[in-house]
């Protein structure tokens, strides 16, 4: 979903082939990174003795990206996309080069900070490349390839970087991508040149409005974050100052009603946020869990996240097929059936890696995570365009974009908490799960408020 202004009546230009590879390598690169690092992590971390910083490594990069993508869409609104894709571009590339270069966990995380403020911008490229460049009937296609780039990292990216960790260095995998984007980055950035001459449109202008409180929203969720994470007497100040924080900026970038599950939008977007929290958050501490609870290599590890996000695919084009026979009138009972097997699938995730149930059974809940995000997921964003008035898409497309970032980033803070103050890590590990099974449960009631919107 985009954060990226999406204007109404483009002037649309002749499109160069090289622009659509260059998007698609891209959102290849971005997505690559994504799967890798949660792989590899646990080596980072021993590494570098950072297991106090361990959730910061993710957060850091989720918070600044959420910003990065609004100042992003500001900046090609402002300047055109060739300046904001240069600049998201090498903003990505120096970050990978200082998470690689990282003496300590301190680095590493600024590194990811730095990373994050590339990878929104690269993240909201393509919805603002694509719907101010290509005509409509090309558009679907593009959407589709943008899409489908993220099927090979899901599959292999996790058992190339515990490769590449386990035979050279983990450092080799963020090293090994600035070449790549070195190389694909003409593609994007030359056939973008040519700006659109055209006034800016009302959801341009609302991007700019929001540019601020986004950047209040991820200083307030991370003040939160190391407030849940430090010992000392800040740790309440600063959770209590966050919190304010995040209710105050919130306002401006979501409707009300939304923490209060009010039926319609905000429960859609609710149901969003919170299953994000449940299945992504629990992504970012899962690899760690499965080597140092069950003896999992990083290797095995990536294989349980490759199976995750083959079948999130796989839910997906499951749920294409549904709309497609049944209709919108299904959207409802697709998105609230898809939840039931996320609360189903991440108990079962957490049994199995706690112990209680055998090791197998990580897989099979991990699998019925996944499917339910693939089918409820997708769903539910079905649901909320569709409540959308005209000339309100973009915006709610950064609102739906904004709630999952906040969210994971915020469990991946609350888990990184848990395993740096609380001993042993087995207490640590079931208190983390036990958050995100809450949160799976609070899925579930978001989807019981859910309702068809009116025609």
């Amino acid at each position: 979903m985009s954060l990226a202004p999406v204007p109404s009546a483009p002037v649309l230009v002749p499109v160069p082939r090289t622009l659509g590879l260059g998007l698609v390598l891209v959102v290849l690169i971005v997505a690559f990174e994504s799967m890798a690092v949660s792989t590899v992590l646990p080596r980072v971390a021993a590494d570098l003795n950072g297991l106090a910083l361990y959730g910061w490594a993710s957060s850091a990069f989720l918070l600044s990206s959420l910003f990065g993508a609004v100042l992003s869409g500001v900046l090609g609104d402002r300047r055109g996309l060739a300046v904001s894709t240069v600049l998201a571009l090498s903003v990505f590339a120096a970050g990978l080069l200082v998470a690689g270069l990282a003496p300590s966990m301190t680095g590493f995380v600024l590194g990811r900070l730095i990373q994050g403020l590339g990878a929104g911008g690269l993240g909201a490229l393509p919805w603002a490349v694509i719907s101010t460049r290509y005509p409509e009937v090309a558009r679907a296609r593009m959407l589709a390839a943008v899409s489908s780039a993220w099927l090979l990292p899901a599959l292999v990216g996790p058992l190339i970087a515990s490769v590449i960790a386990a035979q050279w260095s983990w450092r080799a995998v963020f090293w090994g991508l600035i070449p790549v984007l070195v190389l694909s980055a003409p593609l994007c950035i030359l056939p973008l040149r040519q700006r659109l001459n055209r006034p800016a449109t009302a959801q341009e202008r609302d991007s700019r409005r929001i540019l601020w409180p986004a950047l209040g929203l991820s200083l307030a969720a991370g003040a939160v974050i190391e407030g849940l994470r430090r010992p000392d007497l800040l740790a309440w100040p600063l959770v209590l100052a966050g919190l304010a924080g995040v209710a105050w900026t919130a306002r401006a970038l979501f409707p009300a009603g939304l923490w209060r599950l009010t039926r319609g939008l905000p429960a859609a977007l609710a149901l969003r946020g919170w299953a994000a929290f449940a299945v992504m958050g629990t992504t970012t501490f899962l690899p760690l869990a499965l080597h140092e609870l069950r003896g999992l290599s990083l290797t095995g590890a990536g294989a349980v996240l490759s199976l995750g996000g083959v079948t999130w695919t796989l839910g997906s084009w499951v749920q294409d097929q549904l709309e497609r026979r049944y209709g919108e009138a299904s959207r409802l009972l697709r998105a609230r059936g898809g939840m039931v097997g996320v609360v189903i699938g991440v108990l079962l995730t957490a049994l199995g890696v706690l112990g209680p149930l055998p090791l197998w059974v990580v897989g099979v809940g991990w699998v019925l995570s996944c499917l339910g995000m693939g089918v409820g997921y997708t769903s539910n964003s079905l649901l909320a365009l569709s409540s959308a008035r005209p000339g309100q898409t973009g915006q709610l497309s950064g609102q739906l974009a904004n709630i999952e970032v906040l969210m994971v980033a915020v469990a991946a803070g609350v888990g990184g908490a848990l395993i740096a103050r609380v001993q042993p890590l087995q207490t640590a590990f079931t208190l983390a799960f036990a958050v995100t099974v809450l949160g799976a449960l609070l899925t579930w009631l978001a989807g019981t408020r859910l309702q068809q919107p009116r025609k």
